[in-house]
């Protein structure tokens, strides 16, 4: 049985993609981890606010994430910063933020 992801997982995880459910505001980034097993895990970030993807590769182009940041704004939404190794930085707010991982 796989073990749950922890967020330190997702340096080099590969970006698989993004959506957004507009009606429940939920955003979920698909990525492969890239720990032993490499699986699947979902980045869920719901009532979100804000959702910026930009795709610049001004590092030269990447699908791999470096790094992940969290901070809590005021009023309580949580902000999400996905960098990836392009140098671009995906950005989401919203109300809750989970890693799920998928079999």
């Amino acid at each position: 049985m796989p073990s749950i992801p922890d967020w330190k997982h997702l340096h080099d995880a590969t970006i698989l993609g993004t959506s957004l459910e507009w009606q429940t505001g939920e955003v979920r980034v698909r990525v492969r981890l890239s720990a032993a097993e490499p699986r699947a895990a979902d980045v869920v970030v719901s009532e979100c606010s804000l959702l910026m993807c930009p795709r610049h590769h001004p590092w030269g182009p990447s699908i791999s994430i470096n790094e992940v940041r969290q901070s809590t704004r005021t009023g309580g939404n949580i902000r999400l910063e996905i960098e990836v190794q392009s140098g671009d930085v995906i950005e989401i707010e919203g109300r809750a933020v989970v890693l799920e991982g998928k079999s």
